[in-house]
């Protein structure tokens, strides 16, 4: 080993190992309906989340209607 050498500091060192620096870890938005990872939540006229693209279908109004 090189005498002059000089170890990065332990933050240095995570961010080049993870992308993060210590003690910070990206936050994902979870569903509060089914607790998976979700771009988008759908929510009622009231703000209330009631699922995500995870635990929710769309489906044909009028295909429903004839069941």
């Amino acid at each position: 080993m090189n005498r002059n050498y000089i170890p990065d500091h332990p933050v240095i060192q995570n961010m080049e190992r993870t992308g993060y620096p210590d003690g910070m870890v990206p936050q994902v938005p979870l569903c509060p309906m089914c607790d998976e990872e979700a771009d988008m939540f759908y929510k009622t006229i009231g703000d209330e989340i009631v699922g995500c693209d995870n635990c929710i279908t769309a489906v044909i109004a009028w295909d429903e209607i004839e069941r």
